[in-house]
């Protein structure tokens, strides 16, 4: 009896500790290079931390989500996604996961010894490369966006997720006269006019 009272009180501190960290993603966007239907694309994603992350507390995750209206090249990153933190990259080395997967998946999870720390402006660019947005138009978004801990759950969520809009792109205009392009060429067409009946009377 003691022994399940124990894990109980356990378990409801690890839960008061995870319910603690989580916080609020702020200054969240993710935009296009090229919004375009069936186009390459880079994917410029930011926001701002709410909660630590690091190795010690299991908080690791930097971010996982997942894109709608967008088809993304499987497998490991490489120079094709880029890291920044408050302005400074992030190496390589500080990052132990870096991976996209079901086309629109990705994790980033950071490194023994690296970290994040709360109010940190995140960027992170996913090159051209490997996206192509959908050929359908429409208002899209991620579906899951956050930072979380090792076991996946979730640390920091905006409060709204982010959305972005693909579109068809508009006809090509035609060209039109302007006002004063319509006069001349009335004047024009005029005077080729009396010309030419000018001759047809003179060849009478």
């Amino acid at each position: 009896m003691k022994k399940t009272i124990a894990a109980l009180v356990g378990a409801t501190v690890v839960l008061a500790a995870n319910a603690a960290s989580a916080g609020v993603l702020t200054n969240v966007s993710v935009s296009l290079s090229d919004s375009r239907v069936s186009r390459p694309t880079d994917v410029t994603i930011r926001y701002t931390t709410a909660t630590t992350l690091d190795a010690p507390s299991l908080r690791r995750n930097l971010l996982i989500a997942t894109f709608g209206g967008l088809a993304m090249t499987e497998g490991d990153c490489g120079a094709d996604v880029t890291f920044t933190v408050n302005g400074a990259p992030l190496a390589p080395a500080a990052l132990s996961q870096c991976s996209v997967w079901g086309g629109n998946n990705v994790q980033f999870r950071l490194a023994a010894g690296a970290s994040v720390a709360a109010g940190s402006n995140v960027e992170i660019v996913i090159d051209s490369a490997r996206v192509t947005t959908t050929a359908t138009s429409g208002l899209y978004g991620a579906t899951t966006f956050r930072t979380a801990m090792d076991s996946g759950a979730p640390i920091d969520t905006p409060a709204t997720h982010p959305t972005y809009f693909i579109s068809t792109p508009p006809p090509a205009p035609v060209p039109t006269l302007t006002e004063w392009a319509m006069i001349l060429l009335t004047a024009a067409l005029g005077g080729f006019a009396v010309l030419t009946i000018h001759r047809r009377r003179q060849g009478v």
